[in-house]
C-alpha cells in the first residue's frame, strides 16, 4: 500500500468548556482555514465519565473534515507540562540532545524516566563574551499525555504531534501576524479553569506562567450575587458587554482573497516556555468571594439585572486576574529583560469583554489592549467556508489555529 504525507492540518484544542478545531492548508505561500468546528462538552456527562464528555465534543467538533488526509495536532494543558529555557554553550546540532538531556537532570522537578523530553533551539545569544544556545525545554510526564491520548482513542483519532495550548498562542499570533518586530507583545489566553501570560519579543517566546484562574469566577461570581443558575450566569456572562470585532471597509476581505499557486517553505513554529514553578497560592485556589450594587429578584435574573452593577460585581475576580497577571508583567520587565509590554492580545471566551480589556489597560499601564480576530489577520480563508462559529467567538480559536499552523510547520 502507498502511503502519501499529508498535506493538511487539523488543530484539536479541548477546553474545560468546549472543544474548537481547524483545518488548515497552505494556499500562494498563505496559511488558509479550511474548516472550523465547534461543540460544547457536556458539563452534567463530565461529572461521570470526563473521557466519554470530551471525546462526544472532538467528535463533533471534527464533523465533516477529511482526517485521514490530515495531520491532527493536540495539545497538552500548560499547567501540566514543565517548560524551561536553558542556555548552553554552542555546540554541534547532533550533541544538542545530550546537553538538553544533561541540563534537564537539573532543571526538572521530575526522575527523567518519568517523562517525555522535546526541545528546539529559540536563539542564539551573546553573553559574557560566549555565544549561547536559547533553547526551549519541555517536559511532560507520560500519565499527563496518556490523558490526552485517551480521549483521542475514545473519539477514535490519532494524534501525529502534540503540542501545549500556551505555546500554540504564539504560533497562533505569529500566523495571523500579530507579533511585530521590536514589539513585545503578551499573548493572554482565558479559559473557564485557567489562564496563561506568554511573553513574545520579536517573534520569540521570552516567557510564559500559567495561572490557577479562569472565567469560572466570573460565573461563580454572578451566580452567588444574582442566586441564579450556573448555566444562566454563563449566558449573562457571555452576553453582557459583546462586542463584534469587525474588518475594516478599506481591507480586502480575506474570504475574497483568491491567491495564485506557488511553493513556500514552511516556517518554523514559534515556541514559547515558563521560568518559574506556580507560586505557592496556585496550589490551592478558593474561588474569589463578589459583591454587587444590585440586587434583582431571584426568579427573573436576566442580563439587565446586572445593569451598572457589572464591574462592582466582578471586581473581586477581576482583581485576583490583575494582581496574578501584574506579578507576572513585574517579573518579565523588571527581573528578567527589562522590557516594557507594548501590546496585550487577549484570547479566551471573555476576551470580548470591554470591562476586561479597560482594567487590564488601566491596571497594567499598557493602552494596546487587543483582542484577538482570527478574521482579521493574515490567514486566508476557503470560499463558501461556514464561519458562523468563527464569527460567534473568534477569541476563542487561537489554540486550535496555533494548533494547526504548528503542524503546517512540520508538513
Amino acid at each position: 500500500m502507498l502511503f502519501t504525507k499529508p498535506k493538511k492540518a487539523i488543530g484539536v484544542d479541548i477546553g474545560a468548556h468546549s472543544v474548537k478545531t481547524v483545518q488548515m492548508s497552505r494556499a500562494g505561500g498563505r496559511l488558509r482555514v479550511e474548516e472550523v468546528g465547534y461543540a460544547l462538552v457536556d458539563r452534567n456527562l463530565v461529572n461521570m465519565d470526563p473521557i466519554a464528555a470530551h471525546a462526544n465534543a472532538v467528535r463533533e467538533a471534527l464533523t465533516g473534515m477529511p482526517l485521514s488526509q490530515c495531520l491532527l495536532v493536540g495539545a497538552l494543558p500548560g499547567q501540566t507540562v514543565v517548560i524551561r529555557y536553558p542556555r548552553l554553550p554552542e555546540t554541534a546540532r547532533d550533541r544538542i540532545g545530550a546537553a538538553i538531556e544533561k541540563e534537564a537532570g537539573q532543571q526538572i522537578p521530575y526522575d527523567l524516566s518519568e517523562v517525555f523530553l522535546d526541545w528546539a533551539l529559540l536563539d542564539t545569544v551573546m553573553e559574557g563574551g560566549s555565544k549561547l544556545m536559547k533553547m526551549l525545554l519541555v517536559a511532560a510526564k507520560h500519565e499527563v499525555i496518556e490523558s490526552r491520548v485517551q480521549i483521542a482513542g475514545a473519539a477514535e483519532i490519532q494524534y501525529g504531534m502534540l503540542s501545549v495550548d500556551s505555546l500554540a498562542l504564539a504560533d497562533a499570533a505569529e500566523g495571523c501576524g500579530f507579533l511585530e518586530v521590536g514589539k513585545t507583545v503578551a499573548l493572554v489566553n482565558i479559559g473557564l479553569t485557567s489562564a496563561s501570560i506568554h511573553f513574545v519579543k520579536d517573534g520569540i517566546s521570552n516567557f510564559i506562567r500559567d495561572i490557577n484562574w479562569g472565567a469560572r469566577e466570573l460565573i461563580q461570581a454572578i451566580v452567588r450575587a444574582q442566586k441564579c443558575e450556573y448555566s444562566h450566569a454563563e449566558k449573562m456572562l457571555c452576553e453582557t458587554g459583546t462586542e463584534k470585532e469587525k474588518k475594516p471597509a478599506a481591507e480586502p476581505s480575506p474570504l475574497d482573497f483568491d491567491p495564485e499557486p506557488e511553493p513556500a517553505a514552511a516556517k518554523p513554529a514559534s515556541g514559547g516556555g515558563s521560568l518559574l514553578d506556580p507560586f505557592e497560592d496556585e496550589l490551592d485556589i478558593t474561588p474569589s468571594s463578589a459583591r454587587s450594587s444590585t440586587a434583582p429578584s431571584a426568579n427573573n435574573p436576566g442580563v439587565d439585572a446586572v445593569g451598572k452593577g457589572l464591574a462592582d460585581l466582578l471586581a473581586a475576580p477581576l482583581s485576583r486576574l490583575v494582581s496574578e497577571i501584574r506579578r507576572s508583567f513585574d517579573y518579565y520587565e523588571h527581573e528578567l529583560y527589562e522590557t516594557p509590554v507594548d501590546r496585550i492580545v487577549l484570547s479566551g471566551g471573555v476576551a470580548h469583554m470591554p470591562l476586561l480589556r479597560d482594567t487590564l489597560s488601566e491596571e497594567l499601564g499598557v493602552k494596546a489592549v487587543d483582542v484577538a480576530n482570527p478574521l482579521i489577520s493574515a490567514l486566508v480563508f476557503k470560499k463558501d467556508l461556514d464561519l458562523a462559529a468563527l464569527e460567534e467567538r473568534p477569541a476563542q480559536f487561537m489554540v486550535a489555529i496555533g494548533l494547526a499552523a504548528r503542524g503546517m510547520a512540520d508538513l
